[in-house]
C-alpha cells in the first residue's frame, strides 16, 4: 500500500480580459478498488457557480460559470491517495465494446498497420500479454521528445514522426490494441517526478473482468505511485479543461503537479 500526497495547479492566462466563462474541469482523482482518495481540497477562481457530476465514462467533473471579467482562471486540487498496486479495477462488462473500436485520434494508418504486421499472431497470447508485447516493441521504436506533437496530434501522425510525449505513447498503444479488437482505455493521472499530468493505458482482461494499467512511456506495469484522474476512449475524453467565454484573444496554460510520499 502506497500513501501519496498530491497537488495539482492549472492556470489559464488570457491576453485580454474575458467574461461569461463557462467551464468544465476534469482533474479530480476519485476512489475505486485500487485507490482511496481522502482530504481532497478544491479551489476554483473565479467561479460564480459550480457543481459536480460524473461524465459518461464515470469521471468526476466540475462544471460552472465565471461571469465576472477576469484575465486569469485557476484551479487547485490537493489531497491524499492510498493506492494498492495489487488490485486492478473491476470492469463494467456492459460498457466494454465501446473501447474496442478506433476513434479519430486512434485510427490506424499505413505506418501503424505496417508496424503491427511485424507482430506474431494474437492466438497464443491473452489480451494483456499481447498488449505488453506491443508496448515493449513500441518502446524500442518510439522516442520521448516534447514539443513535436500537440493535443490534437493523432496516433498515426505521432508514430510517423517517431517521437512524442506520454499522450502519444498511450494513443499509439491504444491504436495497436484496437487493430486486434482488444478493449483498452486512455488514462490521465499523476505520478512522482513528472511535474505535469501523465498518460497511460488500461487493458481489459476477460479472464478476470478487470482493467490492468500499463505505462508505455516507461515500458512498465503501473504500480502504487500512479494516481488515476480519468479514463476514456482517447485523450479528448479525458480533457482536463473545456470551456467557452467571451473575449480573451490568445491564452496560455500553466500546469504544475507535485506527487510525494505522505507521512
Amino acid at each position: 500500500m502506497s500513501r501519496l500526497h498530491y497537488s495539482y495547479h492549472m492556470q489559464l492566462s488570457f491576453e485580454s480580459p474575458v467574461k461569461e466563462h463557462y467551464f468544465k474541469l476534469r482533474c479530480f482523482p476519485s476512489s475505486d478498488e485500487r485507490q482511496k482518495i481522502s482530504g481532497e481540497h478544491i479551489k476554483i477562481f473565479p467561479a460564480h457557480f459550480s457543481n459536480s457530476e460524473r461524465d459518461s465514462f464515470g469521471n468526476m467533473c466540475i462544471y460552472g460559470t465565471a461571469l465576472q471579467t477576469h484575465s486569469r482562471f485557476s484551479v487547485d486540487v490537493s489531497g491524499t491517495a492510498e493506492i494498492n498496486a495489487l488490485f486492478n479495477v473491476k470492469a463494467d462488462t456492459n460498457r466494454i465494446p465501446v473501447f474496442k473500436y478506433e476513434t479519430k485520434l486512434t485510427t490506424a494508418g499505413a505506418n501503424i498497420r505496417a508496424f503491427h504486421r511485424t507482430f506474431p499472431p494474437l492466438s497464443y497470447m491473452t489480451f494483456y500479454e499481447r498488449a505488453v508485447f506491443m508496448m515493449e516493441r513500441l518502446f524500442e521504436e518510439f522516442y520521448y521528445m516534447p514539443g513535436k506533437t500537440g493535443v490534437f496530434t493523432t496516433a498515426e501522425e505521432a508514430f510517423s514522426l517517431g517521437c512524442g510525449v506520454c499522450q502519444d505513447y498511450a494513443q499509439i498503444l491504444l491504436t495497436l490494441c484496437r487493430i486486434d479488437r482488444i478493449p483498452c482505455r486512455y488514462v490521465t493521472g499523476m505520478i512522482p517526478g513528472e511535474g505535469a499530468t501523465h498518460a497511460w493505458t488500461e487493458i481489459y482482461s476477460p479472464e478476470s473482468s478487470e482493467w490492468i494499467a500499463i505505462d508505455p512511456t516507461h515500458n512498465r506495469k503501473c504500480d502504487g505511485t500512479y494516481i488515476k484522474i480519468s479514463s476514456g476512449r482517447d485523450s479528448q475524453d479525458c480533457a482536463i479543461n473545456q470551456g467557452v467565454f467571451t473575449g480573451g484573444g490568445r491564452q496560455s496554460q500553466e500546469i504544475k503537479v507535485i506527487v510525494a510520499e505522505a507521512f
